[in-house]
């Protein structure tokens, strides 16, 4: 129908085309409206700490979880008002470089980690407030308009143990730096890898000296083949050797004790041998010292037990008395000559009485020992008078058929001294006899 000029049915249809295009604008629009709240409720609730940048360097957006690790209250208190070009924060730490990068080039950048003190944003904290997150950037183009993506990683706990474990490095290399010990790492080739401050002291050559050579560059020929040895057996065996070395210095002979033990990485494989000198000079040469004092003493006291066993007794002038006691054997028998002959020198005596009560046995050796006494004592001029001999041992020497013909014999140490004593023709008692 034509009303007017005006063709009423072609207005109807556009009308009812111009509303389907509306009704699926507004569908499309609220797809998209849709869609846009799920992107950014799946941004709001990434776990990784994410934030989005205009080119101007205007924050757009920042979502929870970067809030939380940068202890940003609300999104509202930075979201259009903090600029990346206007925070000092941001260009002294190199954030601005990094943006203007990734705004330029349309690629993307990981920076340094970077430390926040969250006691700084007013967030109370009972462990340390300090942490750390890894910043990622990278160009986002939506339209014309260019757009940055930065993701902050919390890396806290990672730097957090990285730091601990050079914590642990540097105390573990203070005590081998300042160790009193000479303490040195080789590899499997045998070069050193490490060296400290004792061990360059004690061998008189430096660090840079050392490391990265072999004991066969630096040392004589045969000491580095000893250490080369042991070394050797350590890589074989798998397992410490301790060892006592001698090393000249200086002119002067040191001793050390040198504990080699294998170093094994993280795969439990070997891969380098750790030694340790502790230098013993000055302790084995106190151990020497009292080795020598001991064997002092036991010298003296040695020589005071035979004075003690083996008395001599002047009695009279010209006679003495040697009581003797327990068994006698042949160093002992020597003993009894020995201090014989010195005491009849000593106090010029013609007779000698050695009286044997407190001796158990006489044996052949025992029998022998004083017929050479007697003879040896005859030589200088006395006579061996023998006392104290009891029935058994009277019937053990008639058995033994031991020869005392050069002996004067009394059955006590009473009348042995009786007989001494008294005067006979041509000497009086008590006095030397005259010699020929």
């Amino acid at each position: 129908m034509i009303l007017g000029g005006t063709d009423i049915e072609g207005l109807q249809a556009e009308l009812e085309r111009l509303r389907c295009e509306v009704k699926a604008l507004e569908q499309r629009a609220q797809a998209a409206e849709a869609q846009a709240a799920l992107y950014q409720g799946v941004f709001e609730h990434l776990p990784v700490p994410s934030a989005l940048y205009g080119a101007d360097g205007v924050l757009v957006d920042i979502n929870r979880r970067n809030r939380e690790i940068l202890a940003v209250p609300s999104k509202e208190a930075m979201v259009g008002k903090h600029n990346m070009y206007e925070d000092p924060v941001a260009m002294a730490g190199g954030y601005t470089a990094h943006f203007d990068q990734v705004i330029r080039s349309g690629g993307g950048v990981i920076m340094a980690p970077t430390a926040y003190n969250t006691a700084d944003a007013g967030l109370e904290r009972t462990e340390d407030r300090t942490v750390w997150t890894e910043t990622r950037m990278s160009a986002a183009d939506v339209g014309s308009a260019r757009y940055v993506i930065g993701i902050n990683l919390d890396v806290t706990a990672r730097m957090r143990a990285q730091q601990a474990y050079q914590d642990s490095a540097a105390f573990v290399t203070a005590i081998v730096e300042h160790a009193p010990s000479a303490v040195y790492v080789k590899d499997l080739n045998g070069r050193y890898a490490l060296v400290n401050r004792h061990f360059e002291r004690l061998m008189g050559l430096s660090r840079d000296a050392v490391l990265g050579r072999a004991d066969r560059d630096v040392l004589p020929s045969e000491l580095a083949e000893a250490f080369a040895e042991s070394e050797r057996q350590v890589i074989a065996t798998e397992a410490p050797l301790v060892k006592e070395e001698q090393l000249l210095i200086e002119g002067r002979v040191h001793s050390f004790v040198t504990t080699r033990f294998p170093l094994l990485d993280s795969r439990g494989r070997l891969h380098a041998v750790c030694g340790i000198s502790v230098e013993v000079t000055e302790s084995r040469a106190a151990e020497a010292e009292a080795q020598r004092l001991q064997d002092e003493i036991i010298r003296l006291q040695e020589a005071r037990l035979r004075a003690l066993s083996t008395p001599l007794l002047p009695i009279a002038r010209g006679v003495v008395v040697m009581p003797l006691i327990g068994n006698i054997d042949a160093p002992r028998a020597e003993q009894v000559l020995e201090i014989l002959l010195a005491g009849i020198v000593a106090h010029q005596a013609s007779m000698v009485i050695l009286d044997v009560t407190g001796v158990p046995t006489i044996d052949t050796q025992v029998a022998s020992a004083l017929v050479r006494t007697a003879r040896a004592v005859n030589l200088l001029g006395a006579q061996v008078l023998l006392t104290g001999i009891q029935p058994a041992i009277a019937r053990t020497l008639v058995e033994l058929g031991a020869d005392l013909g050069g002996l004067l014999v009394r059955s006590t140490l009473d009348s042995g001294i009786a007989y001494a004593l008294t005067p006979r023709p041509g000497r009086r008692a008590g006095t030397l006899p005259p010699r020929p």
